[in-house]
């Protein structure tokens, strides 16, 4: 029972994988015809709030059922934070090299300081920790610091703006073109899961004894992303828009996760057991790994081919790419499960 309660989660990682890659691929590898055509604004959309989106979401969701002391979290936050910083310097490692030795007019510290979805994770981590430490009232604080982060994220972006380079400030806040998930707004989406996760035993109850009012629920936040769905896919196509967007884009993302994961919930119901779901969910476990061994993938390709790649090779890119990044997280999982799993004793 346990890890069918488990696997609506993984799975949901393992699909935002999916929509990861082709988003990358599309930002890095198409041209301006590929990225401004149908297709183009679709793989956007997909690669929105499919994918970041879901995996802060979920990442909250773990961090509220977890049982870790505060230390043991606080470290686990500080750990992905420097990954961060070594996957920055690992993605871009061909340009790097391009900046060192053939005179490329850009700046190595935009790179290497890129705000990027792990630096996230570590900050949200670390916060959540703190919040979790509190013994009363940890919903209550998370729930106002989520009003915070997306009601002020504009009116911090103008104040954390500068002309100086001062590199901490992209990590909470600011215009900075190498600032994609700052923590206004992207903390609200950890802080959303892990208040989700907090109140998972009485929603359930809830909509198991109140099934007419949880239609009335549902078919009322279907009918809000509808209304605001133009918005919505305008604001997510417009990535300096979606990277640092504000209240409104953050309740109709969130509208639109809640119905994607009941879609998703509800096909598991039909089909609990396939190899495509368990495919995913292998995907959704390992997330982080896989994580960086798309980002290395592609980083260091994009370098050579940026933005200069038709439609019609898209697919080769694609297929290329996400097989390959699957092999390596097999690859690397099974040696790490070799070296680190502990032998059986003998028998005598």
């Amino acid at each position: 029972m346990t890890m069918k309660r488990l696997m609506l989660p993984d799975l949901l990682k393992g699909l935002a994988a999916l929509f990861m890659v082709q988003i990358h691929i599309t930002e890095l590898f198409m041209d301006v015809a590929g990225r401004e055509s149908l297709f183009g604004k679709t793989s956007l959309f997909l690669g929105g709030p499919f994918a970041a989106v879901v995996f802060m979401l979920v990442m909250g969701y773990f961090f509220g059922s977890n049982k870790s002391t505060l230390t043991q979290n606080m470290f686990r936050g500080i750990k992905i934070f420097i990954l961060g910083f070594l996957l920055n310097f690992g993605l871009n490692f061909h340009l790097l090299l391009k900046i060192r030795f053939a005179d490329w007019p850009y700046n190595p510290l935009e790179y290497l300081f890129g705000v990027d979805i792990l630096s996230l994770a570590g900050l949200s981590i670390i916060v959540l920790a703190g919040i979790k430490s509190i013994k009363k009232g940890q919903e209550t604080v998370a729930l106002l610091l989520l009003v915070a982060f997306t009601a002020k994220t504009g009116f911090m972006n103008l104040k954390l703006t500068s002309d100086n380079h001062y590199y901490i400030l992209p990590f909470i806040a600011g215009n900075y073109p190498w600032s994609y998930f700052p923590l206004f707004p992207w903390l609200a989406y950890p802080l959303a899961g892990f208040i989700f996760a907090q109140h998972e035993p009485r929603i359930k109850l809830f909509s198991e004894r109140n099934k007419t009012a949880s239609i009335v629920i549902i078919s009322a936040v279907a009918t809000g992303v509808l209304l605001y769905a133009k918005q919505g896919l305008n604001t997510t196509i417009n990535l300096p828009a979606y990277y640092h967007h504000t209240f409104l884009f953050f309740l109709w993302a969130i509208g639109l996760s809640a119905l994607w994961a009941l879609s998703i919930k509800f096909i598991l119901k039909l089909f609990p057991e396939t190899v495509v779901t368990d495919f995913f969910c292998f995907i959704g476990k390992n997330i982080t790994l896989f994580y960086v061994v798309q980002w290395l993938i592609i980083g260091n390709i994009a370098t050579a081919i940026y933005q200069t790649q038709n439609i019609g090779q898209y697919k080769y890119w694609f297929i290329g790419i996400f097989t390959a990044s699957v092999l390596f997280t097999f690859i690397i999982k099974k040696i790490q499960l070799k070296l680190f799993q502990k032998p059986k004793n003998k028998v005598l």
